[in-house]
């Protein structure tokens, strides 16, 4: 799960914004972030002054903002769909646990039936 990460440069006076996502390194056994460069923040408005992938340049903010809608849009449909998706599993789930449950209370009925007809005292499942 990525997150936002912001550095204080003190000799500069910039701060600089990362997206960060942990990733499990196998040799070391640790967590170590993987960092993607977005840009600085603006220190009068606070807004990001976003990285062009060149350095030393940066682009419009107008280009950035709209694809920033766009991605953010993009996003939420992907998380609706994907709460839509876990929502029709949990209710598959649901009933599937109301079969067991069923399933359980037949065998007890018959293990009772049985010990009965045996004269021993009844079973536990």
């Amino acid at each position: 799960m990525p997150t936002i990460v912001q550095h204080y440069d003190k000799k500069t006076g910039k701060t600089r914004v990362y997206e960060s996502t942990p990733h499990y390194d196998p040799v070391t056994k640790q967590s170590r972030p993987k960092r993607k460069y977005l840009g600085t923040l603006d220190p009068e408005t606070g807004e990001l002054i976003p990285s062009s992938g060149r350095r030393g340049r940066t682009s419009s903010s107008k280009n950035v903002t709209a694809t920033e809608e766009g991605t953010t849009s993009a996003k939420i449909t992907n998380l609706q769909k994907t709460i839509s998706e876990k929502e029709a599993e949990i209710a598959s789930l649901q009933s599937e646990v109301k079969a067991l449950k069923a399933t359980i209370r037949s065998y007890e009925k018959v293990c009772a039936s049985i010990s009965n007809a045996l004269g021993k005292a009844p079973c536990v499942l």
